[in-house]
């Protein structure tokens, strides 16, 4: 008897719980690679979402048969209506029901009707039986889905025949970075801001005119280690990817590689942590496990109870779960991917035969934290994988990024170092890239693009690339028409390997390959023609010039608006503000017992909010002063009323050790300023 139940229980639990999960995680199996799950915690994890609502079922149901036969079929018939609640509102979900009356209406009369149905008639018990066989069909499709990850290989063999083998190889594949914000008005890298990149442009060779095969990692990364058109099924695996960089150079060459997102280098190359390479590590599957239910939470919940599951909004891929890596951005750990680059350059420099050490890292990838004196700023509120509606808002996200891409270029600088100290600077063939690059344009999506925008086009697909050649000291500017699917046979050529392997792009060690046609994909499948060249970056420099100003030093950064001559100035007033009544930082004692120290929290970010007496006119804006000298614009202020929520970037140069105050004030659009005084 208990048997029969337990088929029932199963085949609710499949509709209701398994069916949802295991549908979206097989689509998007780069989940699993992100969080550097094992084949066997993998296994594990389909094996539990089939099972073990069910068999908690079964359990509580035998248990309840103690208390006699009306308890345990009253618990029988509950515990049907829980599961039947939960596949209507999964079915309202699945239908675009997405109001919380809709949704709740569909989810009651689930509730309602089945458990009566199947306690009144025995032709629905028996049917809830064979409707058991879904399980099996879930859990095959699931495995389908997933054989990549469930059925590793360590790739196959290579034939490379390495001509130099005193050439080393250091790629660094940096993570949502255009390049547009590198540069100055005129086209150069803004040397002000970032003289690592700057430095690097004048002993290589810039290729300016690169761009990105895909707009999302688990395409783009693979394009550029395997040089290969992207596959729009699966996901960046080795059984997908086969020949690329690691499975070339091993055995002909001590390899390493990082990859927070991927997972193309056997485990036998790279050796990676004791926790890593484990079969199964508890506290790893505990989390993929509980970020599981947050995007269960998020999928299937109406509207009212969604708010309560953690967001699964600005994470890798748009899942808590794949987000292990860059999860760690969220707290303490916002310096990780720095430090990746950091850790594979010194495995680099360690190594005193030939190497190929590739460092994917996620930089300057969200959640814009990293100040660019590598503190760590407040998470903003406008992390999503979408923009804002607001150009103020916009403009503050933008902010945040700049600063972090401050962040990146200090990276540059520290391994140009390490590698010059070192002695491994003039052997050394230095690739530095990115897999793709983001968008800061109200409304619109932050990387997805249908190819209908041109200006996103560019954004996200036109990335800085710099190659330092063995023994290069001058530096070259290159408006080849190159794509990242030319990186690796350009690695190939340099190292003077030969192949029998062959690649989707082709080398510009030499010379740059003629008559392009650079088709680039999205991750949706669309494809583009990319034909224009760098005059397309400079239209774009010019756009978002005007929404931050790429004159002057990064603390400028926080100089915008109207007001953007004010910041860094001191500011006072005798005129008492009347149109404030309060205002709030959510971030005040944050301003207490700052220190410079490396990963240190800072407030270089502040939300809060205004409250107004009156509505003000259209173009004030609030001025932040932190200890009497002007830190940031609140453009949230303009035409405003009634309660603003607001968000504003400091200057972080203000922000030393110790205890700050800080004040507001307002300007009127003639120039005027009246002092609002301390937050509530």
């Amino acid at each position: 008897m208990m048997r029969r139940h337990f088929l029932t229980y199963l085949a609710l639990s499949t509709m209701a719980i398994a069916q949802p999960i295991l549908d979206l995680y097989g689509k998007n199996p780069t989940v699993f690679s992100a969080a550097k799950l094992s084949s066997l915690e993998v296994a594990l994890f389909v094996l539990v979402i089939v099972l073990v609502p069910a068999v908690l079922a079964t359990g509580l149901d035998r248990a309840t048969r103690i208390l006699g036969p009306k308890v345990n079929e009253a618990t029988r018939l509950w515990i049907i209506a829980g599961f039947s609640f939960l596949l209507g509102i999964a079915v309202a979900r699945w239908i675009s029901v997405d109001g919380n009356i809709g949704a709740f209406s569909l989810g009651f009369a689930f509730a309602v009707i089945l458990p009566i149905a199947y306690d009144k008639r025995k032709a629905i018990r028996e049917w809830s039986r064979w409707l058991s066989v879904l399980a099996v069909a879930v859990t095959v499709s699931a495995v389908l889905q997933l054989q990549p990850i469930l059925f590793q290989s360590d790739g196959p063999t290579s034939d490379a025949v390495i001509g130099n083998k005193d050439i080393s190889v250091l790629q660094i594949v940096f993570d949502e970075f255009p390049l547009y914000s590198l540069l100055s008005d005129d086209g150069t890298i803004n040397a002000e801001r970032y003289p690592g990149f700057a430095a690097l442009a004048q002993e290589s060779t810039w290729y300016r005119n690169n761009v990105a095969e895909s707009n999302f990692t688990h395409q783009a990364v693979p394009a550029i280690l395997a040089s290969a058109v992207p596959q729009q099924e699966g996901g960046p695996f080795l059984t997908q990817y086969p020949k690329n960089i690691f499975t070339l150079f091993a055995g002909k060459a001590s390899v390493g590689g990082i990859e927070p997102v991927t997972s193309l280098c056997p485990k036998r190359v790279c050796v990676k942590s004791d926790e890593a390479n484990a079969l199964f590590e508890l506290s790893r599957f505990k989390n993929f496990m509980r970020d599981a239910g947050y995007v269960y939470g998020q999928r299937v919940l109406p509207p009212v109870l969604r708010k309560y599951v953690p967001s699964i909004e600005g994470t890798w891929g748009g899942f808590g779960a794949v987000a292990n890596k860059f999860k760690e951005q969220f707290d303490v750990g916002a310096l990780s991917q720095v430090d990746a680059i950091g850790r594979g350059t010194q495995d680099f420099i360690n190594d005193s035969k030939s190497r190929v050490q590739v460092v994917h890292a996620l930089v300057p990838h969200a959640p814009w934290r990293i100040t660019p004196d590598n503190r760590v700023a407040p998470l903003s509120p406008s992390i999503s994988t979408s923009n804002p509606e607001s150009e103020d808002g916009v403009r503050d996200t933008y902010q945040t990024f700049l600063y972090q891409v401050a962040a990146a270029d200090n990276v540059i600088v520290d391994v140009m170092a390490r590698l010059k100290k070192t002695g491994k600077w003039d052997s050394t063939m230095l690739v530095v890239t990115a897999d793709h690059g983001i968008s800061f344009v109200p409304t619109l999506p932050q990387r997805h693009t249908d190819f209908t925008e041109k200006e996103t086009i560019s954004d996200i697909y036109r990335i800085p690339t710099f190659i330092k050649y063995p023994q290069q000291t001058t530096g070259v500017v290159s408006d080849c028409a190159m794509s990242n699917l030319d990186l690796l046979p350009t690695i190939v050529e340099t190292t003077g390997t030969k192949t029998s392997w062959e690649f989707g792009g082709k080398s510009v060690a030499q010379s740059c390959p003629t008559n392009r046609v650079r088709q680039v994909v999205s991750a949706t499948g669309e494809t583009s023609v990319m034909s224009g060249g760098f005059e397309e970056v400079l239209e774009r420099v010019a756009y978002y010039s005007d929404v931050v100003s790429n004159k002057g030093p990064n603390r400028r950064v926080a100089a915008i608006g109207s007001s953007a001559s004010v910041i860094g100035e001191p500011i006072t007033s005798d005129v008492k503000n009347s149109e404030v009544s309060v205002w709030t930082v959510n971030q005040k004692k944050s301003f207490k017992n700052v220190t410079n120290q490396r990963g240190s929290r800072v407030p270089s970010l502040i939300t809060g909010t205004v409250r107004l007496s009156t509505p003000v006119e259209v173009g004030t804006e609030g001025i932040v002063a932190i200890n009497g000298v002007a830190a940031g614009v609140i453009g949230e202020l303009s035409g405003a009323r009634d309660v603003v929520p607001y968000t504003a970037i400091l200057d972080y140069t203000l922000l030393t050790p110790g205890d700050h105050s800080v004040e507001l004030f307002l300007r009127s659009p003639d120039g005027a300023v009246t002092k609002v005084g301390l937050p509530r």
